[in-house]
């Protein structure tokens, strides 16, 4: 059996759901159904991934209970995030050596890529399972919690879950608003904060000479602050913002429009794109449409290397793209874990019917479920494998976000390793050792700070006094090989510890949107020797005229004020 799955299901026990909490010392009210992949273990560590990509919100009338959440847009990369984290967790449950005789177990809901959603699912984790029996007064809850894609989302967890204690690990969240230790005493994360794609990005406007940037952000705080930030970072280097647009996933068409003819009209050649891939699709659909090819585009890593918009079609109008993503890795015995999902294996299991019939091309019929003969066209047959499916899913040599769940499983666990099996010293020991029953979440919470660890594929794995681990990018670059649009390393950021960077990159090896030839984005040409730069009302300092220098002043070089003589 692939893995244990359960949707929330009533508490099969004599004692119910509402006398166990009673006994607990507090009363649970009511509870959110949020169907879930579960696995019982000694310790229990939460998960929350935008596997459905968007809400579908329903106006409440106040007069009955709230309908629970509806979801679209099955997303399959984050599908993957949650049985990465799945296969970390039976990994380590393998592992002799560091958690021996303690076993993981799991609880993983659906955010639907929403803060509210979200919200809705840390507070199911924190109250507790109901897929267990009750073979004591409180059911264990989570020590820890791995969440979230979004910067919003994750500020939803942070600051309803950060006031218990509760240590929670963002695997693609980024806004560098989250490395607030007074207000988010609990979170890490073990993807870079934008502090630090910001430098990233102007470092390199400024390689290339780009004065006069479009910026495109999402309405969220992901890209309000990513746009903040770069833009505080280009205006050191005299580079001039000519608009931003802003786009979100859930906007009308007639808000989408606006923006592509604001990037009509504007006489930019380069624009950063500051959204995650769900929030940016719409707009590029509509750009290939209405063929707006001559824009350089630069990425921030939420898109870049997303799979829905790296399409022949889509190459039209953003192939030479440029953006920044985290480091890459193949994770060994991965991927017959992917390919060994099933949904025969526990009928019950959440979410994989949907990806199963994504993948494999037909509806699963699981146990109890009846179809009409009409319907039988598009029902599996049940003989259906994944074992030579060529789908990207299972493509595992270059995980990036998968890896930072994985990194994020590891560091709970020897966090928890810290806690159950300290090491006496010479010295008298300040806590003594915990049995897993008696591991409190602000307890995780102090050790992951001290958590510094080589994992198997020699990368240091620690966390900041603000919770961020180190800066480092690969720059990638959308090429069109053998009809397939590739994510190409051309070059490496790194922060140091002196609060410096360094950029390198392979410019010979660039396709640029205008082919082989650097695009130049300047709102004003050079002014030539025998002119000066004078500043026209109203527009930004990169937009001037040239006019010849006055009478007893010169301008012996381009693109300088005249000075007297």
């Amino acid at each position: 059996m692939h893995a244990s799955f359960y949707q929330e299901n009533p508490v099969s026990s004599s004692l119910s759901s509402r006398d166990a909490q009673t006994v607990c010392g507090c009363e649970l009210l009511g509870r959110f159904d949020m169907p879930s992949l579960f696995k019982q273990g000694d310790i229990m560590i939460g998960g929350i991934f935008p596997v459905f990509n968007k809400d579908i919100s329903s106006t409440s009338t106040f007069e009955s209970k709230p309908p629970g959440a509806k979801c679209a847009r099955f997303d399959l990369r984050a599908f993957r995030w949650t049985q990465v984290m799945i296969f970390a967790i039976e990994e380590i449950n393998k592992d002799p050596a560091l958690l021996p005789n303690i076993s993981l177990g799991y609880r993983i809901l659906n955010s639907c890529s929403s803060p509210t959603n979200t919200l809705r699912a840390a507070l199911t984790l924190a109250s507790g399972p109901e897929e267990i029996e009750l073979t004591s007064p409180c059911p264990p809850a989570i020590s820890a919690l791995i969440a979230e894609a979004g910067s919003s989302q994750s500020l939803a967890v942070a600051g309803a879950l950060g006031p218990f204690q509760v240590p929670i690990v963002s695997y693609f969240s980024t806004c560098a608003c989250l490395s607030d230790r007074a207000k988010y005493p609990t979170f890490f994360r073990t993807i870079p904060s934008d502090y630090f794609q910001a430098k990233a990005l102007a470092a390199l406007v400024k390689r290339f000479g780009w004065q006069w940037i479009g910026a495109i952000q999402s309405d969220n705080d992901y890209g309000r602050n990513g746009i903040l930030a770069f833009t505080e970072e280009v205006k050191k280097l005299g580079v001039c913002i000519a608009f931003v647009g802003t786009v979100l996933r859930t906007y009308t068409m007639d808000k989408i429009l606006d923006v592509v003819e604001m990037i009509k009209q504007s006489t930019v050649k380069v624009i950063l794109a500051f959204v995650p891939e769900g929030d940016f699709y719409p707009l590029m659909k509509e750009v290939v449409k209405q063929n707006i090819t001559g824009i350089q585009w630069i990425a921030s890593e939420a898109w870049i290397t997303a799979t829905q918009p790296s399409t022949p079609e889509i190459y039209q109008a953003f192939g030479g793209a440029l953006g920044f993503v985290v480091q890459k890795m193949a994770i060994p015995n991965l991927k017959p874990f992917l390919t060994g999902i099933s949904p025969y294996a526990d009928p019950r299991a959440a979410f994989v019917s949907d990806f199963w019939e994504i993948i494999v091309g037909c509806r699963p019929v699981l146990p109890g479920e009846h179809t009409g003969t009409e319907a039988m066209n598009g029902i599996c047959t049940g003989n259906e494998t994944l074992m030579n499916s060529q789908d990207v899913f299972f493509n595992v040599t270059q995980l990036r976000v998968s890896y930072n769940v994985y990194k994020a499983v590891y560091a709970i666990a020897h966090a928890l390793h810290q806690l159950v099996f300290c090491q006496p010293t010479a010295e008298k020991t300040i806590k003594p050792c915990l049995n897993a029953s008696e591991i409190q979440p602000k307890e995780v919470t102090d050790h992951l700070q001290r958590v510094n660890f080589r994992n198997q594929f020699g990368d240091n794995v620690f966390f900041d006094v603000n919770g961020d681990p180190p800066a480092s990018y690969d720059i990638i670059n959308w090429q069109l090989i053998d009809g397939q649009v590739q994510h190409v390393t051309l070059g490496h950021f790194a922060s140091a510890a002196s609060s410096d960077y360094k950029l390198s990159i392979e410019e010979e090896a660039i396709v640029w949107r205008t082919g082989k030839m650097v695009p130049t984005s300047v709102c004003s040409n050079v002014c030539p020797v025998g002119t000066r730069k004078a500043q026209i009302k109203g527009k930004p300092t990169c937009c001037f005229d040239c006019i010849p220098c006055a009478d007893g002043t010169i301008a012996n070089s381009t693109g300088i004020k005249s000075m007297y003589s």
